[in-house]
């Protein structure tokens, strides 16, 4: 790519709308595949026989290859024009979803799983390449916006996906088919936003670019810079250090919400409702994203010290109540009733702290020209930390702590104690991770107190 697209990248301006339609669609997609794999943890037990530790770790190489790659996309995404990043991410996801179909053995499935997720990460770098060129002033709403189409491709894939993921679909497991049209999906989306989106420059006459350090030199030399410098600027700020440990702790209800479904099925629910159940907590958390990061936006605004870090605390507050009433009471035998969906899509509702408080505070405490390299290294960090303790964690507590015994026998045919087993470890292994994920995010967000004000403060002040 030429020096002249690299520039152009750092101008502020605006996308036409065909470029923000497409990336709010791809928010939208990248939720729905972000989500398959969950929804085809009971297909991929029954139909390949793998167990559930075989099943934690396909979702830690998931995890630890999208967080992994971070870095990489979040150096091309300060350094070049954002159509280009994020389409040569797309068309290489699309074409690993493809392989990843076709794929039976457990090695084999690792690897292109890897593969694919390692793409992923340059969506979520996009968006904060996005919000510096806009040339309005920042806000957590934009974030907030991406995180509620997440959730809502979420929801989509949790209906589809369940239903058809252990149906023959033209001689195929429907588990392989959605992953085929997802692949076809991501290279058409990769055409598009190569050649839809385009950004429309400021007419401010400011001056946005990026400082003559990082734009002189050798290419060498300006990637040592770019490196060292986001590095920097993540590692000299407390605020930053303490994200890194909130994001990683924030993938705690993700990571329980894996077994959401199988733990449903084994209480006797059947896979439409369960997959229903699963749309509900993502209608919750798209809700919540969006209502909910309007509400936290407007707070932040009338308290900008405190208003954000207190949201957080309150949400995490409702998490922590409804989680204890979620599993201590009483369990949904063969149908869910009405107060089961309200617990469900308050749990949803509060994932509105990633986009609307964690993110925000983020963005606010590193310096623009270092946003997307530094929200890199970030998630990075966490997102390899919480894939390889978090899931395994709850690969250990559901199999060897509790006694989750795997099988391939349908649920109809299935001993009934073995069931009642199952489903009783997966529902002690889900309530623990959440609880302590909450009470570790509380403690993080009240941390940010001593913290983040004075670091916003001389961000603004270097402006």
């Amino acid at each position: 790519m030429t020096k002249s697209q690299a520039d152009s990248s750092k101008e502020k301006g605006d996308y036409n709308v065909l470029g923000k339609s497409l990336y709010n669609l791809v928010s939208f997609i990248e939720g729905y595949d972000q989500q398959v794999l969950s929804m085809c943890m009971r297909a991929f037990e029954l139909t390949l026989g793998f167990s559930q530790s075989q099943l934690s770790t396909l979702a830690t190489v998931s995890t630890m290859s999208r967080m992994g790659c971070c870095l990489i996309w979040g150096l091309l995404a300060d350094t070049n024009e954002s159509r280009y990043v994020l389409g040569a991410g797309l068309l290489l996801m699309g074409v690993a979803s493809i392989f990843l179909s076709s794929a039976s053995h457990y090695k084999v499935q690792k690897i292109v799983a890897e593969s694919d997720d390692s793409k992923e990460s340059n969506t979520s770098n996009g968006e904060t390449g996005q919000q510096q060129t806009n040339k309005k002033p920042k806000s957590s709403s934009k974030f907030t916006i991406f995180q509620a189409l997440n959730c809502i491709g979420r929801l989509l894939c949790a209906v589809i996906t369940t239903i058809i993921a252990r149906k023959v679909l033209l001689g195929y497991y429907g588990w392989r088919t959605s992953y085929v049209v997802l692949g076809y999906i991501w290279i058409l989306f990769a055409i598009g936003v190569v050649f839809g989106m385009e950004l429309k420059k400021s007419s401010t006459g400011d001056d946005s670019r990026a400082p003559s350090s990082s734009t002189s030199g050798t290419p060498s030399e300006r990637f040592t810079d770019k490196v060292s410098g986001a590095f920097s600027a993540v590692f000299k700020c407390n605020t930053a250090g303490i994200c890194i440990f909130t994001l990683f702790i924030a993938e705690a209800p993700m990571c329980a919400f894996n077994y959401m479904t199988i733990y449903l099925q084994y209480l006797g629910v059947s896979d439409t409702m369960a997959g229903v159940a699963i749309a509900v907590t993502l209608i919750g958390g798209a809700a919540g994203s969006g209502a909910g990061g309007k509400i936290i936006d407007k707070i932040g605004e009338y308290c900008p010290e405190y208003g954000e870090l207190a949201s957080g605390i309150a949400v995490m507050f409702v998490r922590l109540v409804v989680c204890l009433l979620f599993f201590l009471g009483k369990p949904p035998c063969g149908r869910l009733l009405w107060y089961h969906y309200v617990e469900l899509a308050t749990l949803g509702g509060t994932l509105v702290t990633v986009g609307g408080v964690d993110r925000a505070i983020m963005r606010d405490s590193i310096e623009d020209k270092h946003q997307a390299t530094a929200a890199a290294i970030i998630r990075t960090i966490s997102g390899i930390s919480s894939s390889v303790i978090l899931y395994q964690v709850s690969a250990y507590l559901t199999e060897s702590l509790f006694g989750y015994v795997p099988s391939r026998e349908s649920f109809e045919t299935m001993a009934t104690d073995i069931k009642e087993r199952n489903a009783e470890a997966l529902r002690k292994s889900m309530m623990y991770i959440i609880l302590a994920g909450t009470l570790l995010n509380v403690v993080c967000y009240i941390a940010m107190c001593f913290t983040y004000d004075n670091e916003r403060q001389s961000k603004k002040k270097m402006k």
